[in-house]
């Protein structure tokens, strides 16, 4: 009968090469179970850590009221970023320096002052017609009474500073403004909702109607829709008023 050698079996219960075989039998499992994870739903939490959360969002909103020291530094800001208006004030400029170098001249004197005149009327009409309408595009309006559906802001609440901040973003996003300062504070989306519902009558909808239109879920309190299909303008208006 063999002797049983304890000295070669020594190492089998030494605590450091259990605790590498440990180890390394945790990184076998974590290395299967990486490479059996699908990548749909790798995908799926990609998303869901980039998606930024909506207390988040409402903690960190900046509106152009915050950014900017006055009114009149955000209408100026919001000019240079006009392109007809950038050509027109260059023009005047240019005309200003020939009337103060050539003021002894009376020829190019009167040429620069009657074109001086000329152009600033028209750069008054450019941002008069650039800064005077609002936005008309129907996608926009949806947008913002989808927003007012699902956050319900009271007149004065906090949430309508998150939809203002939400609003910017998606008119800069869509090429639909030159920056992402369109509504200076939040009162200016509130009026501009004001103005989309102002002097219209609405029917109360049917609830067969509505669950036709949105599918609502409730997710921490805070309702959220879901569109079947692209939402009419009037539909939103009737459920935003």
């Amino acid at each position: 009968m063999k002797s049983f050698n304890w000295y070669k079996t020594d190492r089998y219960f030494d605590q450091h090469n259990i605790f590498q075989h440990h180890n390394t039998a945790i990184g076998d499992t974590r290395y299967i179970l990486v490479m059996q994870t699908s990548p749909e739903s790798t995908d799926v939490k990609l998303d869901t850590l980039n998606e930024p959360c909506a207390h988040l969002i409402e903690k960190n909103v900046a509106l152009p009221k915050d950014i900017f020291r006055s009114y009149l530094s955000y209408w100026i800001y919001e000019a240079a970023h006009c392109t007809p208006a950038m050509i027109l004030s260059l023009v005047i400029g240019v005309l200003v320096l020939l009337i103060i170098f050539f003021n002894d001249n009376e020829a190019c004197l009167a040429f620069s002052v009657a074109f001086l005149l000329i152009f600033s009327v028209i750069l008054v009409l450019v941002l008069i017609l650039r800064f005077g309408p609002q936005i008309s595009d129907e996608d926009f309006k949806c947008k913002l009474l989808m927003e007012i559906i699902t956050r319900k802001p009271a007149v004065k609440g906090k949430e309508w500073r998150t939809i203002t901040y939400k609003m910017n973003q998606y008119l800069f996003d869509n090429d639909l403004w030159n920056t992402s300062y369109y509504f200076y504070r939040d009162e200016d989306c509130h009026r501009y909702f004001l103005s989309l519902i102002k002097g219209r009558t609405f029917k109360k909808q049917d609830k067969s109607s509505t669950s036709n239109v949105i599918d609502g879920q409730r997710n921490k309190g805070v309702e959220t829709f879901t569109f079947h299909s692209k939402p009419s303008l009037q539909k939103c208006l009737s459920m935003a008023a």
